[in-house]
């Protein structure tokens, strides 16, 4: 849910031998992607997914040590809170342009630190006036998942399949983005999404500030956290849509996979797990629930070794139990781990012991 820094993209990548590498049936002609970042994030963020793509501002991305999960074709949403225009720092306005020559400067220091800490390598478009890459973020423009965010998600959806409408759609969002994706699939009831998988999903903002960090914050301090957080974001309403009001409403027939991790601080497990409470309690069969052991906020794919096989092997192979295209050795790996995903109410204490407050259902 918080800021990612620069690190995003979207694209549509339409090789066939790549495509082949990854999956035995080929997307293309099957299934697309339409990724929701987090709070912050751009497009580039899915590189963590996606080992190569070509962003939406024609930036190639590639990734050496993220995961495959994300398919071909694919786009992205770019919210409000996210300027992927580029910098420039001949501008009028001094205090632009000292933003922009910061951008600049910062670029080359960003770029290095993650082609050496994640293999993550970006070749520039110069052609285009943007980029997913060295944006601006622009916390106030965001809600954090509610009215705004939607409207956003909701103009890409309808782009995307108007682009492709032969096409079954999978939903995946990270943070605030799988958030959106939750109350938009509740709200809008979207045709042709096949499925959904929603990493460090919180449930409400509130529950997410009372575990923040740390869980034994006093009430003062909770309060003074929301408020920061209200005014940060003025467009978000401490009475607005959530995702656990969405979960009465959420269409029971579209598999969700939810995932999260003991170790995420910024997004703490208790919110996804609500969520998968709540949704089972109700009858929703098709909800699924994956906890990481050590992962942090929102490097789920690439902070621990053992969690980046888990949760792609997994993924696999819950697209295989819904007939999506998938790799078979990777869904095989996973088939275990994914049959624990479901796990009755009664036993969700003994396998993930939190620290529980008077908000965890």
């Amino acid at each position: 849910m918080l800021p990612v820094g620069i690190f995003l993209k979207n694209s549509y990548q339409s090789n066939q031998t790549h495509n082949k590498l990854f999956w035995d049936v080929t997307p293309n002609g099957v299934v697309s992607y339409l990724y929701a970042p987090g709070l912050l994030g751009s497009e580039m963020i899915m590189c963590r997914f996606c080992p190569e793509f070509t962003a939406l501002s024609g930036e190639k991305i590639t990734c050496n040590k993220g995961g495959h999960v994300i398919g071909q074709p694919h786009s992205a949403v770019v919210f409000d809170d996210v300027n992927i225009n580029k910098p420039t720092v001949s501008k009028w306005s001094p205090f632009t342009s000292v933003v922009n020559s910061f951008r600049v400067n910062l670029f080359s220091l960003v770029e290095n630190f993650l082609h050496d800490k994640y293999g993550i390598t970006v070749v520039d478009n110069p052609n285009s006036k943007l980029t997913v890459v060295n944006y601006i973020p622009r916390l106030a423009s965001s809600d954090i998942g509610q009215q705004k965010d939607i409207k956003s998600l909701r103009k890409a959806y309808l782009r995307h399949v108007k682009k492709y409408p032969d096409l079954d759609l999978i939903l995946y969002g990270d943070s605030r983005g799988a958030a959106t994706i939750f109350n938009f699939i509740a709200l809008h009831r979207p045709v042709g999404v096949k499925a959904a998988v929603l990493e460090g999903i919180f449930d409400t903002v509130p529950h997410c500030i009372k575990h923040f960090l740390y869980d034994n914050k006093n009430s003062h301090t909770e309060n003074s956290l929301h408020q920061i957080l209200s005014w940060a974001t003025w467009r978000y309403r401490a009475n607005g849509i959530n995702p656990l009001k969405s979960a009465d409403m959420i269409d029971d027939k579209i598999p969700l996979l939810l995932v999260t991790s003991l170790k995420d601080g910024l997004v703490p497990a208790q919110g996804t797990i609500n969520i998968y409470k709540k949704l089972k309690a109700r009858g929703h069969n098709n909800v699924h629930l994956l906890v990481l052991k050590n992962s942090l906020h929102p490097i789920y794919m690439m902070d621990d070794a053992q969690d980046q096989k888990t949760y792609e092997t997994v993924v696999h192979a819950f697209y295989k139990q819904y007939n999506l295209p998938h790799n078979y050795d990777k869904a095989t790996q996973g088939r275990k781990l994914f049959l624990a995903t479901q796990p009755a109410l009664a036993d969700l204490d003994k396998l993930y012991p939190v620290v529980k407050c008077e908000l965890c259902n």
